[in-house]
């Protein structure tokens, strides 16, 4: 009887150590699971909106929280939503609009079909809502954005060898178009490389909605004779982006840089082309004739050499 109480006390004490064993790798794997979850890096969505020349678009900035600094997201799927996180209702035109991935440096965008525009004519407020999908590196978050949409229309007037820009700002409330008074704009020449300001700083609408500026009479325009006028407003509020461009025709073009002309002193890739093929079938004979006159001493050799 001793012997077997001694056995049973002796087994009950090796389930007691097993079963502490399996609940303390348990616990570890818990933790280890929670870390996992907890180690991945935090993504962060930037939007803004532009409306240009009617075109409505959603851009997104995606980075992800470094040990130190961001860094873009690349690869993450991100899906477009109007209102809500559901799947598209092709009655109220609610729900999920599209899908897209972000590039290498974290960036995507969405660009809306005249579609949209046709079915929400009526509507001229909207809330845009992005989810970033999770993966394995990150988890799933959301970020939404107001667009409030604004017209503007841009028009010119010529008179004693000047132009100016003449741009009216309104907004449809009730069914009806309402000038935007007091709001700045910003009248631009598009350059090569940005975009020229012209016209009074700090230019605002006045009762009727409108601002003026004098385009600059010396400016340069487009090759095509040609110049581009921007009038935008910057919605500051809803980090958005509301412009109207238009070309118009102008005299004055770009300065033609001589040095870019085939002249015989211009620099050697804009050589006069007649020039360039003299050079080069000079090249040629020279090379083919040293060419020849080697082969020539080959064979006087091997013929010298033979009995």
């Amino acid at each position: 009887m001793r012997t077997e109480s001694k056995y049973i006390r002796k087994n009950t004490m090796t389930r007691i150590v097993l079963i502490s064993i399996l609940m303390l790798l348990f616990t570890q794997l818990m933790f280890a699971e929670g870390d996992s979850t907890s180690s991945k890096p935090e993504l962060k969505i930037g939007l803004k909106y532009k409306i240009s020349n009617g075109v409505k678009s959603i851009m997104a900035d995606v980075m992800q929280e470094g040990e130190d600094k961001k860094m873009p997201a690349e690869n993450v799927k991100l899906n477009l939503y109007l209102s809500e996180v559901v799947p598209y209702d092709a009655v109220t035109g609610v729900g999920l609009l599209g899908s897209t991935t972000t590039s290498d440096d974290g960036q995507a965008a969405f660009t809306l079909s005249p579609a949209f525009n046709n079915a929400m004519k009526d509507k001229h407020e909207f809330t845009f809502v992005v989810v970033a999908q999770a993966d394995k590196r990150f988890d799933e978050i959301q970020e939404q954005i107001i667009m409030k949409e604004f017209y503007i229309d841009l028009k010119f007037n010529t008179e004693d060898s000047s132009t100016s820009a003449i741009a009216r700002m309104t907004k449809i409330e009730n069914g009806k178009e309402i000038p935007m008074t007091a709001t700045e704009m910003k009248l631009q020449v598009k350059r090569t490389f940005g975009a020229l300001p012209f016209g009074e700083e700090g230019l605002s609408t006045d009762s009727d909605g409108v601002v003026t500026g004098v385009l600059p009479a010396d400016l340069p325009g487009n090759d095509n004779k040609t110049i581009t006028v921007i009038a935008k407003f910057d919605d500051e509020e809803n980090n958005g982006t509301i412009e109207t461009i238009q070309s118009i025709p102008w005299k004055i073009v770009p300065v033609v840089n001589k040095l870019d002309q085939r002249t015989l002193w211009s620099t050697g890739r804009n050589a006069p082309i007649p020039l360039v093929i003299i050079t080069v079938s000079l090249i040629l004979i020279i090379w083919g004739t040293i060419f020849h006159l080697v082969s020539i001493l080959f064979k006087i050799r091997k013929l010298s050499k033979t009995p």
